[in-house]
Parts: C-alpha cells; structure tokens; sequence
C-alpha cells in the first residue's frame, strides 16, 4: 500500500498586510524576455491534441504524490495519455515513475516538498521559512537531479512556504534558471506562487480542481464515490467556461478506479499541463 499525503489542511484567511514596495531587481529579473523553451521530446505522440485547436475543453490531468506505490504506476501506464507524474524526489520508486513518464512521452514534474500546515507531516528536505535562499537553491536543485528529464515543478504540501513571497522566489530563482516550468498546486488561498512566477517571466499555471481531496470525501454524503463525481463535474464545469482546466489527482485505488471508468469518455480535449503553461 502507498503511503498519501494529502494537502494541507490550513483554514483560508483573507491577507491584512498593507502592500510593501517592489524589492529591487534581481539577476532573473534584469535578464532579457525569457528564451523559448526547447522541448525536452521532439514531437508528440498521436493521441496528443492542442491545446488551442479551439474545437473543445482542454483538460490536463496531473497525478500528484507519485513514487510509493509500483501498482499505481503500473494501472496508470495503463490508462490513455496524456498524464503528467509529479514524482516526489525522495519516495522509493521515484525512478520507476520518472521512466514511465519518459517512456509514454508525458510530463514529468518534480513533486517538490515544501512546509504545510502546523502540525502536517512533512516529506525528507521540505522547503520552509527557516531556511535561507542558499538552502533553498540546493534542495531545489536536488529535487531536480532527482527526477531526470522533469520538465517543470509542483508543490507538495506547501500551505505555509507557497504563502510566503521570499521562499517563493528563492525557489522559483532556480526553476527560472533551469528553463522549467512551474504549476502552483494551491493548497491555500494564500498562496503567491503564481503571481511571483508571472511577475519573474517564469512560465506556470495553477491548479483548478482537486479530484480527490481527503477532507470532502470524509464529509461527503456519497464517502469517495461521490465525492470523486462531484468533483469530476467541477472540473468539466470548469473546463467549459474558462476552456481549460488542470485537475489534480493522487495514486489512490478509489481514484485510480474511477480515472479507468470515467477518462477515456470524457467530452475534453486531454492535453499536457505544459501546454498550458505561459
């Protein structure tokens, strides 16, 4: 059985602090408008569809919390692409689910650790307030090296670090330099990595939709079944009014179960989350 960890579980809180003044430019900063990105794979497998042909919703489906359970990375080479894995850098089969990645030509992230809530329990090296930038450049780093061939970055936990603006930016510094990609997993409404990989010219986008969130299947009249569907309509509700969404899922059996039964039918269009990255 994998082991799960599941975001953070911080109440909402509306910001009270007053606006400070816009820190001085740094090296990424002052560069020239980011050089496009080559792709890490030449071409695009048949069954990948653009994200902009226009025709019908984009959605990009990304696995979270991948690397502890070989069975999950076995029934997800299973299912039709294309996926993104986000591999945490430290789990056991890390490398087994990397080489998926590879081999089906599908995103690969660095699932990268960094603090939660009060109290979570927290993955080997993750990135908090208590360390200094050139800490965070390193563990940064290793996580990257960890995962060959990723080709952007996502948070795991990281209610409190993705809140605060100095270790955000310490981490998207090397994120920048490495040409990747990040994607802010939003486990708080606090959170300021996307606007600070906007504000640095680093190409992201964030999280729409949890299909399996721990706290509503707990609370939800219909347990996980129901609350899996209801989720899954969200996030073709929200497919269909903004003409994309990323949906975030995690290698749990129920989710896996449902993914068989409900991806390939899907009125969407199933593109790379990279692909909506800008």
């Amino acid at each position: 059985m994998g082991i799960y960890l599941w975001r953070d579980g911080a109440a909402p809180r509306a910001e009270t602090t007053a606006p400070t003044p816009a820190p001085s430019a740094t090296p990424l900063e002052r560069r020239a408008a980011p050089a496009a990105r080559t792709p890490r794979v030449a071409g695009l497998p048949p069954d990948f569809e653009s994200a902009g042909d226009g025709t019908r919703p984009a959605l990009a489906l990304v696995i979270d919390d991948m690397g502890y359970d070989e069975e999950a990375i076995r029934r997800l080479g299973a299912l039709d692409g294309p996926l993104a894995l986000a591999v945490i850098p430290s789990a056991p089969h890390a490398r087994e689910a990397a080489a998926l990645a590879t081999r089906k030509r599908w995103d690969l992230l660095v699932h990268l650790p960094m603090a939660g809530g009060e109290g979570a329990p927290g993955e080997a090296e993750a990135i908090g307030a208590a360390d200094d930038d050139a800490t965070i450049a390193r563990r940064v780093a290793s996580a990257i090296e960890a995962v060959p061939g990723a080709s952007g970055l996502n948070n795991h936990e990281g209610s409190r670090a993705t809140a605060d603006a100095r270790v955000v930016h310490a981490v998207l510094e090397v994120v920048g330099a490495r040409g990747l990609f990040f994607l802010d997993s939003r486990t708080t409404p606090a959170t300021v990595a996307e606007s600070e990989a906007r504000r640095l010219g680093i190409p992201t986008v964030a999280r729409d939709v949890f299909l399996d969130d721990a706290a509503t299947e707990a609370s939800a009249p219909g347990g996980a079944a129901g609350a899996l569907a209801a989720a899954w309509r969200d996030a073709l509700a929200k497919a269909a009014k903004k003409g994309s969404c990323v949906l975030v899922a995690h290698p749990r059996r129920e989710t896996l179960d449902f993914l068989e039964a409900h991806l390939a039918g899907a009125p969407v269009r199933r593109v790379r989350v990279s692909q909506l990255a800008d």
